[in-house]
């Protein structure tokens, strides 16, 4: 088996905004650009490899990284943790079920939902996002998809 690396990613400079996404640590004050991978799924995938600092995190895009995803407002929108994403990540004020079946979270949120990095923050981990629209091809980005190792 071949073990794929990945370098850690870089701190964004918000005075130059890149495309693609970026890991924001509401809490601490850090935002850092996620690389962009191709994905066995058939969507763009983006990858952290770092340390975090406990606090809340979302992940932002767009110009002057100004899209939150997942988007918020609608029903059917929210995240779905799987791998060691389910221990380092904590929803609040979100309705959270496990499938025991398919041994993942999916954590529906609302306006106030949050979500929380957990985790160690001595720690080094590998963090895979991908972002999905709706089934009707709505460009709306509802449901993010955390993978971690």
């Amino acid at each position: 088996m071949v073990k794929k690396t990945v370098k850690n990613s870089k701190k964004v400079d918000i005075l130059k905004t890149p495309e693609g996404v970026c890991l924001n640590e509401k809490s601490f004050g850090k935002v850092h650009e996620l690389k962009k991978e191709t994905s066995i799924f058939g969507v763009e995938e983006y990858v952290y490899v770092g340390k975090l600092h406990q606090g809340e995190v979302t992940f932002i895009g767009g110009e002057a990284l100004k899209e939150n995803y997942p988007s918020k407002g609608e029903s059917n929108h929210g995240y779905t943790l799987e791998g060691n994403a389910q221990k380092i990540f904590k929803a609040e004020n979100a309705l959270v079920r496990h499938s025991d079946e398919e041994d993942r979270d999916f954590v529906y949120i609302n306006e106030r939902s949050s979500l929380r990095f957990v985790g160690d923050s001595h720690k080094n981990y590998e963090i895979h996002v991908r972002i999905y629209d709706n089934c009707y091809g709505n460009d709306n980005n509802r449901w993010v998809v955390i993978f971690a190792k």
